[in-house]
């Protein structure tokens, strides 16, 4: 993500606004699980944008659902681990790092494109699960469950069961959709209506 272009912010608006309607009204909620596709505008913000924009869209779309649809009362730490997905996702998964080894400590060559199963699509299928993971079994099972046990002053390590639940159907579902949403996403009319 070099600049702010007038059509980046609008996208990036957009990709707020989806992320709003897809946490509060598409996904299951009880007080200490949510289950949903929000985080699917991440996922296109961080593959089109980096980690910046990424990090963008998750906490104004966070901070904006919390207040104009609460379900509870705001508090700024679920906040924070939107930030952190949306970087988490940005930096597994910006279309600029993609094709780079996994970890080039200091080699950014590319990969050349048609790279067969044990090299590109390999190496993304391992970024989406490493993203997916780091995102759910740290930053939504471990940082969510201590912003709920300070916000309601549960113990954590009874929420940490149920919560652990959420993370074992969830994380599959994601690097399903991940990867499938990759394949949509590459297509060139996808790529000309978002000006990338």
């Amino acid at each position: 993500m070099s600049k702010f272009s007038t059509r980046m912010i609008v996208t990036l608006s957009v990709l707020v606004a989806l992320q709003v309607v897809l946490t509060r009204f598409c996904s299951f909620n009880a007080w200490n699980v949510r289950i949903g596709l929000g985080f699917t505008a991440l996922v296109i913000a961080a593959i089109f944008y980096g980690p910046v924009a990424a990090a963008i869209v998750g906490g104004l779309g966070d901070f904006i659902g919390s207040i104009a649809f609460p379900t509870g009362s705001y508090f700024p730490g679920f906040t924070l681990t939107q930030v952190l997905m949306g970087l988490v996702f940005g930096f597994a998964l910006y279309r600029k790092y993609y094709n780079a080894p996994l970890f080039s400590f200091g080699n950014t060559q590319s990969q050349p494109e048609g790279t067969t199963l044990t090299g590109t699509a390999l190496t993304q299928i391992i970024r989406i699960v490493i993203a997916v993971l780091i995102n759910q079994c740290i930053l939504s099972l471990l940082m969510n469950t201590l912003w709920i046990s300070i916000l309601y002053g549960s113990s954590f390590t009874g929420l940490l069961s149920t919560r652990a639940m959420q993370v074992a159907v969830t994380a599959p579902i994601q690097i399903i959709i991940i990867s499938a949403l990759q394949g949509v996403l590459k297509r060139a009319d996808i790529k000309n209506l978002l000006a990338v």
